[in-house]
């Protein structure tokens, strides 16, 4: 499961232009995601992705440590971002997510701000 984390870091959140085709590919339409006391369904996930495209000019993510058992991932990861304003914004980042069938069904996450203003803080959860 590992890879498929990786690949959704590189591919769709490290990638500078969003296709909406590769979110289909790695996330079930019956998607939730958990954020720092936010819930995102799967269109507001979508949403999301579009506003941080909108937001970030590069983002850059390190998996510090993980675990995996049956259908459950673990990650400890930083992501950094760099701001179309030029600002840089760093979080740690906790998430399990959960994949059934090859594809990601909930992500259960708690980011903290380690760099960046106070109004950067929500950038996990943003749409």
């Amino acid at each position: 499961m590992k890879h498929i984390i990786e690949q959704v870091f590189s591919r769709i959140l490290e990638n500078p232009v969003l296709d909406e085709t590769l979110i289909e590919k790695y996330f079930s339409r019956q998607y939730v995601q958990l954020v720092d006391h936010t819930r995102l369904n799967y269109d507001e996930f979508v949403l999301h992705i579009k506003k941080l495209k909108d937001k970030v000019s590069e983002q850059k993510i390190e998996i510090i440590s993980y675990a995996e058992n049956e259908n459950s991932i673990f990650t400890k990861h930083i992501a950094k971002s760099v701001l179309k304003d030029g600002s840089i914004v760093i979080h740690k980042v906790l998430a399990e997510f959960i994949v059934v069938d090859g594809k990601i069904i909930q992500c259960d996450e708690l980011t903290l701000l380690l760099e960046g203003t106070h109004d950067a803080r929500n950038l996990g959860s943003e749409m």
